[in-house]
């Protein structure tokens, strides 16, 4: 069943646009800064930095700290980080890159994988980012969640906590990450992440083949019920959908996916959450870690701009910010939306097994970051 029209979604979700949901999203960093008062001097201190100084500072960013994972969705990209043949990052490693990341600015450590709740080591990880003055942020499917563990995690210093939901059919979520029970571990993690105080998010997949229907307005209700954010990820041709252009969003899904986030003001997209302008954020205010020190611009876009074992993460940024979709915010997210990008990069993507490649092996990257580099020989001669 197409649930495209508008008045049918709404009967369907029945559910209303209220303070509530509104209040929530307006004070999902709030709670963070009420338990952790220098998080709020930080958070103060950055937002005039940015807005009123004109600073490019770093905002966020994702951590993998690791690709082992309990389940195996359809779309995952997991398996092409894995190198056998490097170590992983280090807790001193972590240690010293939580120093240069604070000092870029940045503000919200968010923990994914993999699955990061598997790692017994997480709380100490956590440990070294500086919790008492950061935000603190994990992307789990939910499986390997207990009471028990989140309320270690809360004691860590763990602010947010996101579930990957990606229908609101427990049979098609379940299908999706190719694991029983996959959808009731989901919403109990959920719920015990509520009910122990977290800011809560769900974030869900959205493709061409699940933008219109039930399975996407049942996480809708389930979201809005709980007066949490629901985060759309759009879909991307990597990993398993590397090649896949049947799920790619077209340019009508785009159109529609943007009336969603004006109809249901609890749904969201990253894009949203910049400090001023709405566009991609990439290395302009977030940026990937790899769980071997590469520094990608997304999650999706997978192109080593450097690695943080032997350079700086400013250095990094400064290499990303010469290349122009990365110069700017860009209206549409690059790595779903864009076409004309798609195809630069992931035709590069498809001639190698391992993620990330090198930039230096982008040939159009490489010629924008050389040619800004003589420029600014040229104009200091």
């Amino acid at each position: 069943m197409i649930y495209s029209n508008s008045i049918q979604r709404k009967k369907q979700i029945k559910i209303k646009t209220s303070y509530k949901i509104a209040l929530q999203n307006a004070i999902f960093l709030t709670q963070a800064c009420l338990r952790k008062p220098l998080f709020a001097a930080r958070l103060a201190s950055e937002f005039t930095r940015v807005r009123v100084l004109r600073h490019k500072r770093l905002r966020f960013i994702d951590i993998a700290i690791g690709y082992a994972c309990n389940m195996r969705c359809v779309h995952c990209s997991s398996s092409n980080f894995i190198r056998n043949d490097e170590p992983q990052l280090s807790i001193d490693e972590y240690r010293r890159i939580a120093l240069m990341l604070c000092r870029e600015g940045c503000l919200v450590f968010h923990f994914t994988g993999g699955e990061p709740l598997i790692r017994e080591d997480l709380e100490e990880i956590i440990s070294v980012f500086y919790p008492e003055r950061s935000a603190i942020s994990i992307q789990s499917n939910g499986l390997a969640s207990t009471r028990e563990r989140l309320l270690s995690l809360r004691k860590s210093g763990v602010d947010i906590f996101n579930v990957s939901i990606d229908s609101g059919i427990p049979e098609e979520h379940n299908s999706f990450r190719k694991t029983e029970d996959a959808f009731s571990k989901a919403l109990q993690a959920l719920d015990d992440a509520i009910s122990l105080g977290y800011s809560v998010s769900v974030s869900t997949c959205i493709c061409h083949s699940n933008l219109y229907s039930k399975g996407l307005y049942e996480i809708i209700r389930l979201t809005a019920e709980r007066r949490i954010w629901c985060s759309f990820n759009l879909a991307v041709p990597t990993g398993n959908w590397r090649g896949n252009d049947k799920d790619i969003l077209t340019p009508e899904d785009q159109v529609f996916w943007r009336q969603l986030l004006e109809e249901y003001p609890h749904c969201r997209i990253d894009m949203n959450n910049n400090w001023s302008r709405i566009g991609c954020g990439a290395v302009k205010e977030k940026i990937y870690l790899t769980a071997y020190g590469d520094i990608m611009p997304c999650p999706f876009i997978h192109v080593s701009l450097g690695n943080l074992r032997k350079e700086s993460v400013s250095l990094i940024r400064e290499r990303g910010l010469k290349i122009p979709e990365f110069s700017d915010y860009w209206p549409k997210c690059l790595a779903a939306e864009e076409n004309t990008f798609m195809k630069k990069i992931f035709c590069c993507n498809r001639e190698s097994e391992i993620s990330p490649i090198h930039y230096t092996q982008v040939e159009w990257m490489r010629n924008h970051i050389t040619d800004n580099d003589k420029n600014d020989i040229e104009g200091n001669t």
